[in-house]
């Protein structure tokens, strides 16, 4: 019987080696949306915006992974397994460096961490975040932020599953665990927007709207790099925008001032005091020696050139004379 192409690049796979098999991956991603995608292009997610999908998506990002990347995945499989001994749920690891596509809708897929063995077989991601903060319910409940929400959405929706786990470590010990629930409803609403997002940012190759974010300013900054002689017309549009950053610029000295009158009524008040304890504290940074070496340098070369040898100790004691204390600064801080 002849191979489909499916079993033909399954097979293929096999003999890859880790890390082709990560940029395997990655290529893979970028022929859809992901789970974590699909938060970032509907501006809902805390660490991605719809400017970064779309370089994504063009081969065009260049965004190392940070620390708190590296170990979220350091920490993913020791948060299932205290979830699965926790629990009582059996789980299977998901193999790595693979992407599921949503059955009728290669648009939308999403990489799993682990399933249930038994029952509904169920998603279950990890996440291993610094604290809990508003956005977070009690363990049980399927109060979590909306950003993880709409990824284990799409991990359901590739999994055909009504149901998914997510399993929290809040500090480093603190373990919670989150239920979530298919909602057909927003499988159809979801569909919809990545299909229009891809269509027109993707297909008809459309950057996304301006946003405040870093990452299109970097994008700005890399794509329009040299201005040319052009000119653009003055449209009410811009005009409108003009007078937004404009005012913007006026609250942000207004702002600045009141800080600044803040600061200084605090500082008169400390005079030589290093803390108000609970509101603030203004202290000195350690002491710190600043050595000129070019003065120490020419210093040398005299002695030398009068016929004095350069021990150790005259060494030392060239470094001490052109060595001096620059006091530490005093810095002031907020308690938080």
């Amino acid at each position: 019987m002849e191979a489909t192409a499916e079993q033909v690049v399954n097979a293929a796979k096999m003999y890859l080696t880790d890390e082709e098999h990560k940029q395997a991956w990655l290529a893979e991603r970028r022929t859809c949306i992901t789970g974590t995608d699909i938060s970032a292009i509907l501006g809902l997610s805390k660490f991605a915006g719809p400017i970064d999908v779309y370089l994504d998506k063009k081969s065009q990002l260049n965004k190392p992974d940070n620390e708190a990347m590296e170990f979220g995945r350091r920490f993913e499989r020791p948060i299932l397994e205290a979830y699965a001994d926790r629990f009582g749920k059996a789980i299977e690891f998901a193999r790595p460096w693979t992407l599921i596509k949503v059955p009728g809708f290669d648009l939308l897929g999403a990489s799993l961490d682990a399933r249930w063995i038994d029952g509904d077989r169920r998603p279950v991601d990890a996440k291993n975040t610094g604290f809990k903060g508003p956005d977070w319910g009690e363990s049980g409940t399927d109060v979590f932020p909306v950003n993880y929400q709409l990824q284990l959405h799409v991990q359901m929706m590739a999994s055909e599953t009504q149901a998914a786990d997510l399993a929290v470590c809040f500090g480093g010990r603190e373990l919670s665990r989150y239920t979530m629930h298919r909602d057909p409803e927003l499988d159809v609403e979801l569909k919809g927007r990545a299909a229009a997002w891809w269509q027109k940012h993707i297909i008809a190759d459309i950057p996304p709207e301006p946003d405040g974010s870093d990452a299109y300013s970097a994008y700005l900054k890399q794509r329009f790099a040299r201005a040319s002689e052009l000119t653009r017309p003055a449209t009410m549009e811009a005009s409108a925008w003009a007078t937004k950053l404009r005012n913007a610029s006026e609250s942000l000295k207004a702002a600045e001032k009141v800080k600044t009158e803040a600061e200084n009524w605090l500082k008169t008040y400390l005079g030589e005091a290093s803390a108000i304890p609970g509101i603030c504290t203004w202290r000195n940074n350690k002491d710190g020696e600043v050595t000129d070496w070019k003065a120490a340098f020419y210093d040398v070369i005299d002695r030398i050139m009068s016929g004095k040898e350069i021990t150790n100790n005259l060494h030392a004691e060239i470094i001490c004379d052109h060595t001096t204390i620059k006091p530490g600064a005093r810095v002031f801080r907020l308690s938080k």
